[in-house]
């Protein structure tokens, strides 16, 4: 649940938190690299320098010094000029023989270390005659540009400001497409089922996503196959009505044609198209009884009734009728459950459905065929129901298909939707059913049912 809210939230919540940590981390470094830069330069490398500076205003004065380095300093901005680096003169007022800014830190570094630590090579300290005194040191400096680009860059505002922008493109990019495209192919694909195409496979075309877009790529997957079985339903469901109807239609006809050239047969006739009103009025109410099922429409479960009871009454019931047959029905049921079992469901559908199983087991096994229902209870949560014949069964590859509208094995009579009509009441009450032959002969059609009973 929410995982998209939670995507969302943690993505900015994470770039927010990144941002602030990186430009934390950089602007900390970048003082820290600063602060090194503007500390006084000591070692081998400098020292040579004060040194001979500091020789040459000891010697010479102030007037020397500026005769000497006043002409370096000059040409610094040439850039085919030789760079030397020429070290600060800072007298005890903070101001550079040169008129140079000072930094405030390293000139008192700079004292720091002729008072502290006098031996330091790169920091000398001079007096002059007069009493005047003067520290001469060297800055670190960054390299001159570009190599002092990361500096240069820091410096600017702007920088800071547009890398800002740029990484808040970058994210807002990447969120915008992770929602967007699985969103142009929900589109996509809903667009192709207004077309008609079904197989449209949104669910592999948004890939490997974890997240509200994979579940509704697979939902929509599942309403475009259910869209595609219900047309595709309907549209045997209309081709297999308009062959049923014609065949009584037509004798129908066939009827009326004969009593009309030959009057002395009309009672026969009559009792003709009375049979095949009969047999129209049969099939257009199991039709309809069949569409109503196939609606997807829920039913209410109105009915309470004692599975048991209905199924003793419906072996009773059909024991009677098989009885010039030379046929046997019986009904086994296990000891838990002798007492019966009440159980909320469409009572209707029910026993529609399992006056269908056995009178089909019946008519179809043949003259003195026993026939076996059993009722136990295979878990706590299941009902499983079996209805078992000792028939010539039927072919393998019909046994998934007999539960078709309009499909008949073996060109057995009948409008072949009384099976269909068997399968949609178990599943409008939670089952299924399934039929397989016997190993010793015969057909069982095996019914489970969940288990939301009370034992009477």
């Amino acid at each position: 649940m929410h995982r998209i809210f939670w995507k969302i939230l943690l993505s900015f919540w994470l770039a927010i938190l990144l941002t602030g940590v990186c430009t934390g981390v950089l602007v900390t470094l970048y003082q820290d690299a600063k602060l090194t830069i503007n500390k006084v330069e000591t070692g081998e490398r400098p020292n040579g320098i004060t040194d001979s500076v500091a020789r040459t205003l000891t010697s010479g004065g102030k007037q020397l010094l500026e005769e000497i380095l006043g002409p370096q300093l000059a040409q610094k901005h040439d850039p085919k000029a030789p760079r030397m680096p020429v070290p600060y003169v800072v007298d005890q007022d903070g101001k550079d023989l040169f008129n140079r800014a000072v930094n405030e830190k390293a000139w008192q570094e700079a004292q720091h270390l002729t008072e502290q630590e006098p031996n330091t090579p790169g920091v000398e300290k001079v007096t002059l005659p007069d009493g005047e005194i003067f520290w001469i040191f060297l800055i670190r400096r960054p390299p001159p540009f570009p190599y002092n680009i990361a500096f240069e860059l820091f410096d600017a505002p702007v920088f800071l400001l547009f890398m800002a922008i740029v990484t808040s493109l970058l994210f807002s990019n990447w969120l915008a497409r992770s929602i967007s495209r699985p969103i142009e192919t929900l589109r996509d694909g809903l667009k192709a089922v207004s077309g008609g195409d079904f197989d449209i496979n949104v669910s592999q075309k948004l890939g490997k996503r974890y997240d509200e877009f994979a579940d509704l790529g697979q939902d929509a997957d599942s309403m475009a196959d259910k869209l595609k079985q219900l047309i595709q339903a309907q549209r045997r469901l209309l081709h297999d009505v308009s062959h049923d109807l014609r065949s009584p239609l037509a004798r129908l006809q066939l009827a009326i044609g004969l009593m009309r050239q030959k009057p002395e047969n009309t009672e026969q006739m009559l009792q003709r198209i009375e049979q095949e009103c009969h047999r129209l009025d049969s099939l257009v109410g199991e039709v309809l009884m069949l569409a109503r099922m196939e609606s997807g429409v829920p039913q209410p479960k109105e009915d309470y009734l004692d599975l048991i009871e209905l199924l003793k009454s419906l072996v009773d019931d059909a024991q009677f009728e098989a009885r010039d047959s030379g046929s046997m029905i019986e009904l086994q049921l296990d000891n838990a459950l002798n007492e019966g079992i009440i159980i909320q469901s469409r009572g209707e559908l029910l026993l529609r459905a399992f006056d269908n199983l056995i009178r089909n087991a019946l008519q179809h096994a043949g003259r003195g065929c026993h026939i076996e229902i059993s009722v136990y209870q295979e878990s706590p949560e299941l009902l499983d129901i079996e209805i078992a014949d000792d028939g010539p069964g039927i072919a393998e590859n019909d046994l998934e298909s007999i539960f078709e509208p309009f499909f008949r094995s073996n060109n057995n009579p009948g409008e072949g939707l009384g099976l269909a009509i068997t399968k949609r009441a178990i599943e409008a009450h939670g089952g299924s059913i399934r039929a397989h032959n016997r190993p010793s002969g015969g057909l069982c059609m095996q019914v489970k049912l969940p288990c939301t009973v009370q034992l009477s």
